[in-house]
């Protein structure tokens, strides 16, 4: 089974815990002034006003439980009691976020994109990175919804003072969870990972064209020109490179197809393109990863090297539904260069094409796009 349907098969939970705090503002000390810095994520946004932090927790200290307003963006609700662990409030949190909207938060519109049932427990906490597990018997919501759904989470749990990180579990296994691009990843995630759900999602624009009142009047058919050739491939912009992860959106109407995976050596660096034909331009997901897990199984992938750089491209179809051949050659496509040993194509799922790239260590790399025809480069640096 797929792991993110095991994170949707599994992680659908009942609250365990209830949740009270009392509703005062503190009136003993005269108003003071917080630094930007110090506020949580998404708490100076426009949204529906928060309600306030109860009276025995300094709003700068207090956690949040992240709730969607009407209008999809995330909104703090304070729901911390301030007592206990940090682990202690991180579970009454989760447990008042399984919880849902309150019913005067239902009368301003608030939601949640955790579906009923769903259970979130604190399996510890390692530093400042949480794990938390969920279990239960409906299943997280698909697509847009899912990736809200563990935004509220991580954004939930990184507002308490001392948790950095998120990592999920499903009835005590890893999974991988979707970033706001699709991609998947079992590596921590972080809150600037999600902050994206903090706004109001942009609605697509919508182009009319004019009609004329009247027809045009013929015109003659002007004799057929020389052939022009296509514009030259765009330029590969200026070599910078480290080894932190590389997103890109697709574009919104994406669906393509790869159809060609080359590999070659340069002077300073190793290259791998995805050509790819369809609608639309793909976006990628590019990480250094533990280990290379298949996300149609869960299965470990074995790969060549010492690391493993996983490039996920998105905006990807089936290529029953956009109507190219895929690609059809050698897999493992071999290099063994100073960078890149190999590079493993695993499979396509929900949108998404999965690749390994096995490098000689996790060396500065880099991801573009370019066009004429449609192609996503990644490069791995030699040294660095």
């Amino acid at each position: 089974m797929n792991r993110l349907h095991r994170l949707g098969a599994a992680g659908t939970l009942g609250a365990v815990l209830t949740v009270t705090s009392s509703c005062g503002v503190p009136t003993g000390s005269a108003p003071s002034t917080i630094a930007p810095s110090d506020v949580p994520y998404g708490l100076a946004a426009p949204a529906p006003q928060a309600s306030a932090a109860p009276s025995s927790v300094p709003r700068d200290e207090a956690g949040w439980a992240y709730l969607v307003g009407p209008d999809q963006a995330l909104v703090p609700r304070a729901r911390d009691s301030g007592t206990g662990s940090t682990e202690e409030r991180l579970g009454e949190l989760l447990s008042a976020l399984a919880d849902g909207p309150t019913e005067e938060e239902q009368d301003r519109r608030l939601s949640t994109a955790l579906p009923p049932g769903v259970t979130l427990s604190v399996a510890g906490i390692d530093g400042a990175t949480a794990t938390i597990d969920l279990s239960g018997v409906a299943p997280l919501p698909s697509g847009a919804a899912s990736r809200r759904a563990v935004a509220q989470i991580v954004l939930t749990a990184t507002s308490l003072p001392g948790v950095e990180a998120v990592l999920l579990t499903s009835e005590g296994e890893p999974v991988e969870a979707p970033l706001p691009s699709g991609a998947l990843t079992d590596t921590p995630l972080l809150p600037a990972d999600y902050s994206v759900f903090l706004t109001p999602p942009s609605p697509p624009a919508v182009t009319t064209a004019p009609v004329p009142a009247v027809p045009p009047p013929p015109t003659a058919v002007p004799p057929p020109s020389p052939a022009v050739p296509p514009p030259s491939p765009a330029v590969p912009p200026p070599f910078t490179a480290d080894t932190r992860p590389d997103t890109a959106v697709p574009s919104p109407d994406a669906a393509v197809t790869v159809t060609d995976v080359r590999v070659s050596r340069h002077a300073g660096f190793d290259r791998v393109v995805f050509e790819v034909d369809g609608g639309g331009l793909p976006g990628w997901d590019a990480r250094y990863v533990p280990e290379a897990r298949s996300a149609g199984s869960g299965f470990e992938v074995e790969v060549a090297g010492d690391a493993v750089l996983k490039v996920v491209l998105t905006g990807v179809g089936l290529p029953g539904d956009t109507g190219v051949p895929p690609y059809a050659g050698p897999d493992p496509v071999a290099l063994g260069g100073e960078a890149i040993r190999e590079v493993v194509l695993d499979t396509i799922f929900e949108g998404q094409m999965v690749s390994f790239l096995g490098t000689t260590a996790e060396r500065p790399f880099r991801v573009y796009r370019l066009q004429n025809p449609n192609r996503v480069v990644a490069e791995v640096l030699h040294e660095g």
